[in-house]
């Protein structure tokens, strides 16, 4: 009787050992590829430090990629089988990504309840063929940032912007520094009426006299001693943040760089109305957000989506929030007192969504080409908004095989 008295007693002690222990959380590594930097970085790193803090399983390796080179190093690495487990990019890229097969869709992740706490625009904007193709962390566009001490009144058109510049600009100050790119200048192009394709997706950019209003309007700019006009990005982040620029046209990224600089001098508001057609101007609307990688295998998926869920939660959203500006997709984050977030949502009222599908691949180059032509005095608006057509047209009539 005492052995089996014993026995009983030495079972319940195993069982209440093995009662008192949780399965070990096997080690995982994630890697995440973005672009972001200076108040976009800090941000980053404080959550993956945080996130490590409730999962010290977690290893989490972070690689900053300039960002014209990270769509093509995730699109070479992952069709060769690799890339990281998350990537940071916009939209637009959903398209290209999607019909190689390189990201993974995401609905089975995310249900309603969870997404119910989201912008549905910024939803919208990440499905594909009524798949979501990507988790939204915030929504953008460009708008004007302008430096409060030097700017005395905004502008309500483009001629009173020309105006404006050439009254404020002393010395070594210049009024306005312009970044040509297409991204930050499409808005003129919309407002004066330029349309990029048609129902079916074919290129129509030279349809109308919109393109050749837009980059005859350029081009008078680019000829005004008072403007800087140039397709370099930090050139004109470092003249506006130095002080040696009134304004600037630029997204909410870049704001928490600007106020670091600058303090309370920084306003934001939306672009003049382009003065030859009265229309208001028309930034792309897009959203930035989490890939994740269509190579890497179930267990790290759910560590991926583990890991964005976090980055998306209220908690990590406000930190972007106050630190870079950016504009959440999380709707439990109050944004409502920001006068530099209100900027930027009011020129989202007159912007035009980003376009998601293939065919926007074709477009960038060959309009970046049709600016950079005009601006350099080797074509005419005219000429150069043909060729653009044509070579748009060709990319995608390349892509569908024709």
């Amino acid at each position: 009787m005492k052995k089996v008295l014993v026995a009983v007693l030495m079972v319940a002690m195993v069982a209440t050992l093995f009662a008192g222990c949780k399965p070990k959380a096997q080690p995982v590594t994630l890697t995440i590829w973005h672009s972001w930097s200076g108040s976009e970085l800090d941000v980053l790193n404080e959550a993956i430090a945080e996130y490590n803090k409730q999962h010290p399983e977690v290893t989490i390796n972070q690689l900053q990629v300039p960002f014209d080179q990270l769509k093509n190093k995730y699109q070479t690495e992952a069709a060769a089988g690799g890339g990281p487990d998350i990537l940071v990019g916009p939209a637009d890229w959903i398209g290209d990504f999607t019909k190689a097969n390189l990201i993974t869709p995401l609905d089975s992740y995310f249900d309603s309840t969870f997404l119910a706490d989201y912008v549905k625009g910024a939803l919208d904007q990440v499905k594909y063929k009524g798949k979501m193709m990507a988790f939204p962390e915030s929504t953008e566009c460009v708008a004007l940032i302008y430096n409060k001490s030097l700017v005395p009144n905004l502008p309500k058109d483009t001629n009173e912007l020309i105006t404006l510049v050439d009254s404020i600009s002393k010395g070594d100050t210049y009024g306005m520094v312009y970044n040509s790119g297409f991204y930050f200048t499409a808005g003129y192009f919309f407002a004066a009426g330029m349309k990029l394709f048609d129902d079916n997706y074919n290129a129509v950019v030279n349809q109308g006299n919109g393109g050749v209003l837009a980059l005859t309007f350029l081009k008078k700019l680019a000829s005004d001693p008072h403007f800087i006009v140039a397709n370099d990005y930090g050139k004109a982040d470092s003249m506006f943040k130095e002080g040696k620029a009134a304004m600037i046209i630029n997204g909410p990224w870049a704001v928490g760089d600007y106020t670091k600089a600058l303090g309370d001098k920084v306003g934001v508001a939306p672009m003049p109305a382009f003065a030859d057609t009265g229309n208001p101007f028309a930034p792309f609307v897009n959203t930035k957000d989490f890939f994740v990688n269509a190579n890497i295998n179930d267990t790290q998926k759910k560590a991926a989506v583990d890991f964005i869920k976090f980055m998306v939660s209220k908690d990590i959203e406000q930190k972007f929030f106050e630190k870079a500006k950016h504009i959440p997709s999380n709707t439990k984050v109050d944004t409502s007192s920001d006068p530099i977030i209100a900027g930027f949502l009011e020129q989202m009222k007159t912007g035009v969504p980003m376009p998601i599908a293939p065919e926007m691949g074709a477009v960038w180059d060959p309009m970046q080409t049709a600016i950079d032509s005009v601006l350099a005095g080797k074509a005419t608006p005219q000429d150069a908004i043909n060729t653009a057509q044509k070579t748009i047209q060709d990319k995608i009539n390349a892509m569908r095989g024709q």
